[in-house]
């Protein structure tokens, strides 16, 4: 019975191994940016000392209160995560430059989808 969970223990934490190699991205994404399970790694340590340059950006999350500062976590197009004072005025505006984006993709979709709209080609 031992040696049977040692095993499945095993085998779930290569097969976790595995995934976090392949899809790196997709994985913090999953757990971030879809609301998933709080882990160190999605906590800021510090802030970039960069400005926000917003038009780089694709999406952000703010962190959750387990950690012990808040922080807007950015993703770049590129797929790189940039940790920001959510105080900041740039970045406060970013977030709000990336919700209005996202609305207005949201919407030209349900526009498109019922019809309203037709495809450029």
């Amino acid at each position: 019975m031992k040696t049977s969970i040692a095993a499945l223990s095993f085998l779930i934490l290569a097969a976790q191994a595995a995934l976090e190699h392949k899809l790196p991205d997709l994985r913090y994404e999953h757990s971030i940016l879809q609301g998933g399970f709080h882990r160190p790694t999605d906590c800021c340590v510090t802030y970039t000392s960069r400005n926000i340059r917003c038009v780089f950006m694709k999406d952000y999350v703010e962190t959750s209160s387990a950690c012990s500062r808040p922080a807007v976590i950015f993703v770049t197009k590129g797929g790189q995560r940039v940790c920001a004072n959510p105080n900041d005025e740039r970045v406060r505006k970013c977030m709000l430059d990336l919700e209005q984006d996202s609305m207005m993709k949201d919407l030209r979709e349900l526009l498109l989808e019922k019809g309203y709209l037709e495809r450029a080609s």
